[in-house]
């Protein structure tokens, strides 16, 4: 069997990654009811609890540990995968870094003063950045892996959606320092509706992205099975 190690690894990932996927819908349906209600401390807990059309707390424990399993099973996915396949090393590598600056951008997020701002936007951005690269870095190894099986319709299907993922990302970082940028001086009520148009438009081709990506993901975690 061809990259045994790969194998096991990136069907990890895939799995961790759909888990992401179903967390993130259930944290965003929690999200709704919340905004709905107006703020979490207008939820009528106890009233929910007892009813099963609208179990609010049990959906954020469940999303909370599914992201939990998700991130845990993922690391594990890119450290076995590793062992066939340096790429994924690299995206271990960027995600701490990632982590790392997006714990530094919560710190930075409680203070105040115009410098501390841009310190925050930057940081955030480069956090972004980081990001692009473990889902670049992640392309690029199962590229290399569909390349060393001569499967040269999946290398070419990689490289798409790097494009379009990289695309993806350079508009939402573009989108926060520009943003910060258009505060000195445009008029907050104007700025704040721009935002949520480009927000909204942007977060639809995340998704978009995200799917081919998680598609992408299947199909070669599925060839290497069969090799």
């Amino acid at each position: 069997m061809m990259f045994p190690k790969a194998r096991k690894g990136v069907t990890k990932i895939f799995i961790a990654e759909i888990c992401t996927l179903i967390a993130s819908v259930a944290s965003s349906i929690l999200t709704v009811l919340v905004t709905k209600a107006g703020s979490i401390e207008n939820l009528d807990l106890k009233a929910l609890m007892q009813s099963p059309s609208q179990p609010v707390t049990i959906l954020a424990i469940a999303a909370a540990a599914l992201l939990l399993f998700a991130g845990l099973f993922k690391i594990i996915g890119y450290i076995q995968a590793a062992g066939d396949e340096e790429y994924f090393t690299r995206a271990i590598i960027y995600a701490i870094i990632s982590v790392v600056l997006y714990v530094i951008g919560a710190f930075l997020q409680s203070q105040t003063g115009t410098v501390m701002d841009w310190i925050y936007t930057i940081v955030i951005a480069i956090a972004e950045l980081m990001q692009l690269l473990v889902m670049t870095s992640t392309i690029n190894g199962l590229a290399e892996l569909s390349y060393q099986c001569r499967r040269d319709d999946l290398v070419a299907r990689g490289n798409t959606i790097i494009k379009i993922i990289g695309t993806v990302y350079t508009l939402n970082i573009s989108l926060i320092i520009v943003g910060r940028v258009f505060k000195i001086f445009m008029n907050e009520s104007i700025l704040d509706t721009i935002t949520m148009i480009v927000t909204v438009i942007i977060l639809i081709l995340t998704v978009i992205a995200y799917i081919l990506y998680l598609g992408y993901l299947g199909k070669v975690s599925a060839m290497l099975r069969r090799n």
